[in-house]
């Protein structure tokens, strides 16, 4: 099949400007990439028993990493069609069954982002204001060579006192290390005295990152479980001889379960606007006026 000629006809049924970009299979596959950053890769497999179409979706190589690092795993957003129907029909297929929870993971992972930026602001001003009464210089993190991002700022200053300041992201405790000449250690013991005392250990903040763990009561990420029931709709789709009607349907319950978890006393108007890019009525009709 001419997959160039496919991926366009489908960049121009999607909403909004999508643009086609080589892929890495040669004549087998293209990608889409979305007016909202979306990448959204169109692969055709004649491997298998029946070829296929494979549209997988994902996020874009810096959102890609910071999710691995920092966050939970990306669930996988994929489904398969078939390579006989119109790019028009496949381009609505993707909007019902494989943009919605992508869209989500997209978002959560703009929002991680986000709050990893604030918290690294925030660290970088706190570790100025200790540098600039010392003297000191900075020096602040970056992606090591290894794909481990550090999260502290290091302060080094020099002097009467010798040493460093470990400023951590996410608003902990900063760690100083510093040594001190013997006749001036007595003054900096009854500096450090004026300071409050407590008993309380110092707790740092909750990781809001990675999933709530329970040592007795079974936890999922929201991830985890639209990674699921998105499975679990496309192993009906593809075991099962369905229609699109039956595709449809079976979409909007797995739209109305995941809004149904953010928000439990989701009705299906609210479903409706949240996941689709048309109206209420619009979508019953799917059905009503269907024979």
């Amino acid at each position: 099949m001419d997959m160039q000629a496919f991926a366009a006809a489908m960049a121009d049924a999607l909403d909004g400007t999508w643009t086609v970009e080589p892929g890495h299979h040669g004549h087998r596959d293209r990608y889409l990439i979305g007016p909202d950053g979306e990448q959204l890769h169109v692969f055709y497999s004649d491997w298998e028993k029946t070829p296929r179409l494979r549209l997988s979706a994902s996020l874009p190589a810096t959102l890609a990493t910071i999710r691995h690092r920092h966050g939970n795993p990306v669930p996988p957003h994929e489904i398969t069609v078939s390579p006989a129907k119109t790019p028009e029909t496949v381009a609505a297929e993707t909007v019902r069954r494989l943009l919605p929870g992508y869209r989500v993971t997209l978002a959560e992972t703009r929002e991680l982002k986000q709050r990893l930026d604030e918290q690294a602001a925030a660290r970088d001003q706190l570790a100025h204001a200790i540098a600039d009464p010392l003297g000191a210089t900075v020096h602040t993190p970056g992606p090591s060579p290894l794909g481990h991002d550090p999260q502290e700022a290091i302060v080094r200053y020099q002097g009467p006192l010798a040493g460093t300041a470990t400023v951590p992201r996410n608003s902990r405790p900063v760690a100083f290390a510093f040594s001190v000449a013997s006749d001036d250690a007595a003054k900096v013991a009854a500096f450090l005295a004026t300071f409050p005392h407590t008993d309380q250990p110092t707790e740092p903040e909750p990781d809001r990152t990675s999933a709530p763990q329970d040592s007795e009561t079974p936890r999922f990420t929201r991830d985890q479980v639209s990674r699921a029931v998105n499975d679990g709709a496309d192993l009906v789709i593809d075991e099962v001889t369905t229609s699109d009607r039956d595709d449809d349907l079976i979409n909007l319950v797995v739209n109305a379960a995941l809004t149904r978890l953010n928000n439990p006393t989701a009705d299906l108007e609210q479903v409706v606007t949240e996941c689709y890019d048309t109206g209420p009525s619009d979508v019953r009709s799917w059905w009503s006026n269907w024979s």
